[in-house]
């Protein structure tokens, strides 16, 4: 086992230990030093949980320990200013008759975790219907939210962002699908996360979540996203098959389902074939929590096979790739030819974020480059076919 795999290996039982209140004694050996687990503590969105269990952390060493005490601190302070410039949004667009669907991070931290700040995150998701864009663009830009050039890919979401009293540069996600992706569309549809929501009133009395069941297939896809195409922390892009955190989310959401939950879940993978997914992320949090789940409905999504498309999108990494099977499942030529033209011309700051060595070319030059690449891509793909 690598130096990272029993880190990992580690840091899961030692979270396994502490929620279930007991002491979890400092096992790694004198070759890894407290500053390497602390960074892979920082990727798993771990430190303000381990922070909270102090008292039974007791032999871990004095710097980790202070280093996660001044983290936990920050991140309480980032989580007073971003529930507070949130809040405000929610209530503006309550007022203004657009409802919102606040998803993954922010929805899991005020409806599950005891301590919102126990769910790290960069910013907030919230789902509104495509008719509400412009309503919704307008409360934010009253509110002092500012529009960033989103990264390149984000065909149905983008970026706002709100400077907090000199702290915090604090984020929304704004969302008209539920997905960024057509082929996951399909399995996340828009109609279903305003459907059987369910309040979260330790965010705001206009605050709504999505169902349980919905949820879970929701976390399941994101974290096969970025098990693919690696997470980003401080220590830069890394890839692993879980981060602790996600599957935290994954043990609260199973506690909180009831067997009506199950059986939606259960009928919802049927019908889209993507219980083997569901299946695989559920059985990654009872490895790294040892906590169980119905038996019963994993055999049952084990036992479907997976949706073929869905497949084939998770089987390479490859971003090309994807994009095709993307532009194939889109739902209109206006659509297909909506993704062609974003992927093909992204803003510049996306381009420079590419090639940061040419920040200083020309926009169209730096065009140029991308068009080339791609269609060497292109060629190359065709060719070892």
């Amino acid at each position: 086992m690598n130096d990272i795999a029993s880190i990992d290996d580690f840091l899961a039982k030692s979270l396994r230990t502490v929620r279930a209140g007991n002491l979890a004694p400092w096992k790694m050996d004198g070759s890894v030093n407290w500053e390497t687990v602390w960074n892979r503590i920082e990727y798993h969105g771990i430190a303000f949980l381990l922070n909270a269990q102090a008292n039974r952390l007791t032999t871990w060493p004095e710097g980790l320990m202070e280093r996660m005490a001044e983290e936990a601190r920050l991140i309480a302070l980032w989580e007073t200013t971003h529930h507070h410039c949130v809040s405000k949004v929610l209530d503006g667009l309550s007022k203004t008759g657009v409802e919102a669907t606040v998803m993954k991070g922010t929805a899991l931290a005020y409806s599950l975790h005891e301590e919102p700040a126990t769910r790290r995150r960069g910013d907030t998701d919230l789902l509104v219907q495509p008719k509400d864009q412009e309503r919704t663009r307008a409360v934010l830009q009253k509110l002092g939210w500012y529009r960033k050039d989103d990264p390149h890919g984000l065909y149905y979401q983008e970026g706002w962002l709100h400077d907090a009293a000199g702290f915090f540069v604090h984020s929304i996600d704004l969302h008209w699908e539920p997905s960024d992706r057509p082929v996951l569309q399909s399995i996340l549809p828009l109609s279903e996360f305003f459907d059987d929501r369910r309040p979260v009133p330790k965010l705001h009395p206009a605050a709504y979540r999505p169902h349980p069941a919905l949820m879970i297939l929701h976390a399941t896809i994101n974290q096969k996203w970025h098990a693919l195409h690696g997470y980003h922390s401080e220590s830069g892009r890394l890839t692993s098959p879980r981060r602790l955190i996600w599957s935290v989310d994954l043990d609260l959401l199973c506690q909180s389902m009831a067997d009506t939950d199950w059986q939606k879940l259960e009928a919802h993978c049927d019908a889209h074939g993507v219980g083997a997914l569901v299946a695989e992320a559920l059985r990654g949090m009872q490895i790294d929590l040892g906590n169980r789940v119905p038996e019963a409905s994993l055999a049952k999504f084990e036992e479907r096979p997976l949706d073929p498309t869905i497949a084939a999108y998770f089987a390479n990494p490859d971003s090309l790739s994807q994009f095709w099977i993307d532009v194939k499942k889109a739902r209109s030529l206006r659509q297909k030819a909506s993704l062609v033209i974003t992927r093909a011309f992204p803003p510049r700051a996306h381009l420079v974020e590419k090639y940061p060595a040419s920040a200083k070319w020309p926009t169209a030059f730096l065009q140029g480059r991308l068009l080339i690449e791609t269609a060497g891509r292109v060629v190359r793909k065709v060719g070892s076919r």
